[in-house]
């Protein structure tokens, strides 16, 4: 449990540290939260393609993915009525026809499952973008001021306790 709890303060630190423009983390953290709904399969590996290919902060979407896909695995009873909902309501022949094509169909776009958890997403993923956005410009624009202005970080960075914690935290 304390090895999680340092990864995870090591992921913060570096990301809200790196250079990354807060786009790229938002949409970053909204793409895992997708793979992270999707149940394991062909749709995961899709969305991770798509996070290879778009210029995204790599690791927040592999947090991101966790971090959703251990609350897709406790939301289960949420996602599967969801997921019958949801190809209840929608169109069927398209539906459908895309289960029929020889690559989409690999996608299981018609299990509850999968129409659940991209059904939960859609509605997730513009309030999670917003917010992961305006937090990482904010608290950039902040701590930049902030440690600009500091000289305690001046003289703490200095000293072998402060790099010793910044090994162990940052690993660097």
């Amino acid at each position: 449990m304390t090895l999680l709890i340092l990864k995870c303060c090591r992921w913060l630190y570096r990301t809200l540290n790196s250079d990354a423009r807060p786009w790229q983390i938002g949409l970053a953290a909204v793409l895992g939260a997708l793979a992270g709904l999707l149940p394991l399969g062909l749709g995961t590996l899709a969305v991770f393609t798509v996070i290879m290919l778009v210029n995204v902060h790599f690791t927040t979407a592999c947090f991101s993915f966790a971090v959703f896909g251990a609350l897709s695995l406790a939301s289960q009873p949420l996602i599967r009525p969801l997921g019958q909902r949801a190809l209840e309501v929608a169109p069927r022949q398209p539906i459908v026809d895309a289960a029929r094509t020889p690559i989409v169909s690999l996608l299981r776009l018609d299990y509850f499952d999968v129409a659940g958890g991209i059904a939960l997403w859609m509605l997730i993923a513009l309030p999670l973008m917003a917010g992961v956005t305006l937090f990482y410009s904010r608290y950039q624009f902040w701590m930049k001021e902030k440690l600009a202005k500091s000289r305690v970080m001046k003289v703490l960075s200095q000293t072998w306790l402060f790099k010793g914690l910044r090994y162990v935290f940052v690993g660097v």
